[in-house]
This record gives C-alpha cells, structure tokens and sequence, in this order.
C-alpha cells in the first residue's frame, strides 16, 4: 500500500499500489479506468489523475485536468498521481503492462436484473471451479484476444458467475441466453472479471506451483505448446498441450465420458492431467534409456 500523509492538515490515507491491493469498489471502478487507457479514451496523464482522485475518495471533473502553469493544487495532485505507475510494469519493449498478480475473487457476488437476482462468482484461486468452466472460460478468452469482441469477455463472467445453488453443466447449453440476459451489465464487473480471470491464468501458466497433500505440482507444464505442433498459432495462448491432455484424460474414462468430466473439480482435473504428463515424461525417457542401451549391445 502507498501512504500518502499531509501533517499540515492532520491527512493520513493509505491506497493500494495495485489492483490485487483493492477493495471491491476500488477494484471495480480501477478496472474500467484500465479500459478506458487501454481503449485510448483517456491517456496515461488522466489515468494516474483520475486514478488518484478515485482512491483518495475525491471528485473528479473534466476541468480538473485543465492545467494551468500557476495552479499550484492541480501540478502537485499530478506529481502526487506518479506513484499510481506502481500499477504497471515495464516490459522489455518499454511498454507499460498492468500488474496482475492476484487470484482472490474481489467481486464475490453482485444484484443484477429486474428481479434484483443475486449472482455468486468463484472462490479465491477459483477453488470450486468445474473442469468445463475453465476449458469453455480459456476458449472465450482466446477468442477476445483474436477479435477484440466485448461478447466473450461477457461469456467469461457468465460461464462463472452462476445464481445459488445453480450449476455451470445445467446452463452451459443456454449460455447464449444468459449472455443476452446481461447485456446491460456494468461494464466495470465485466471487464474486473475478466482482469481476475487473465491474472489467474496467467499466474497458472507461468507460476503454477501448488502444494496439494504434501505434494507440489508445477502445473505449468501442462500449458507449454508442442514444439513440433505444425498446427499451432503463433495468435493462440499457451493451451493446445492442456487440451490434447484432457482428451487423452476423457479418452481414459477415468472420470466417466467427455460430458462427465467436464462436470468435475477443475483443480482435481489439473492434478490428475499432471500425473499423465509426468508418467507419459517418463514412459519417454525409459524408452530413450532402453534405446540406447539397445545400440551400445548392437556396438559390442
């Protein structure tokens, strides 16, 4: 957290230095600050400006970015706003990239609707997710960063964000229908969700190491593309080895047919898509092991 403190005034506030570091209504009115630089409506300066308003509990108006060289109050809220960059990181081409480091869920629930119908999002690190959530959640976001369509960030909250006591197997078929049904939805849990989603996946394909009974999984492997995967796009995330071991999963019957499966934990899912991906390493390396010994006999 930043602290910002004014002795003069007896002003002391904390505000977070990041997205993970927000309170639900911090994060959710960050989150359309995020697409609205990332859409060009706003640019860097507004961003930090409006962003520091927000968080400070302050009204903002367009007339507040008027700077005038003599308005003392409006440089110093600029030069106060620079901290908020902690919100960004530099990549190797000097372009800003958010920080996305969090997997707890900071939008639990919201009302929505005529009926004012409740709808309960995931757990933290997506905990109780089912296997064909994520499968169906990854597709809908390779699509969104193919086509740019606000369609299938929509499909990713409502593929998670069920009523109570509802299940993702009982509605995926009419997933159309709920998409439609949100169409008026803020744009805010739209978009905040789809920033937790991309935080999650990115941490479970670069990070994913997980302690689970005393064991710890290094999940990440089950996301890196086959090398020699002639039908790979250069375009697609990092999925088509997570795929091809989850028919080879279905195709087991280990966990009932394809539609069974996909009604299952997810995590169990990924657990168990490991221990393929390990014994199938290993199967391997035998093989390479037995070959070789096969050619030093054939030498002697």
């Amino acid at each position: 957290m930043h602290t910002i403190e004014i002795p003069e005034i007896n002003f002391y506030r904390q505000i977070p230095e990041n997205l993970g570091e927000c309170n639900r209504e911090e994060y959710l009115d960050m989150s359309k600050l995020v697409l609205m630089y990332q859409m060009a409506e706003i640019n860097e300066r507004q961003f930090l400006v409006m962003a520091f308003y927000r968080l400070l509990n302050l009204h903002y108006e367009e007339r507040n970015m008027i700077l005038d060289e003599d308005d003392e109050k409006m440089q110093n809220i600029v030069i106060a706003s620079e901290i908020l960059r902690s919100f960004f990181s530099i990549d190797e081409n000097d372009r800003m990239v958010l920080v996305q480091n969090y997997v707890h869920n900071p939008i639990k629930k919201i009302k929505y609707g005529i009926k004012r119908t409740y709808f309960y999002g995931p757990k933290d690190s997506f905990s109780d997710m089912t296997y064909g959530q994520l499968e169906d959640a990854i597709g809908e976001l390779n699509s969104f960063l193919k086509n740019g369509e606000i369609e299938s960030l929509v499909k990713i909250f409502a593929i998670f964000n069920l009523k109570k006591y509802e299940k993702y197997q009982d509605i995926e078929d009419k997933i159309d229908e709920r998409v439609k049904y949100f169409d008026t939805l803020d744009i805010r849990y739209v978009y905040g969700f789809y920033l937790l989603f991309t935080s999650f996946w990115q941490w479970l394909i670069t990070n994913g190491q997980i302690e689970f009974e005393g064991r710890e999984y290094d999940l990440s492997v089950l996301f890196k593309r086959d090398k020699d995967d002639d039908e790979a796009d250069e375009d697609d995330l990092p999925t088509l080895g997570f795929r091809s071991t989850g028919f080879e999963l279905a195709e087991s019957g280990i966990f009932g047919s394809y539609k069974e499966m996909r009604a299952e934990k997810g995590w169990q899912i990924l657990f168990r898509m490991y221990d393929l991906y390990v014994r199938g390493k290993k199967m391997e390396k035998e093989m390479e092991q037995q070959k070789e010994k096969s050619k030093q006999n054939a030498n002697d």
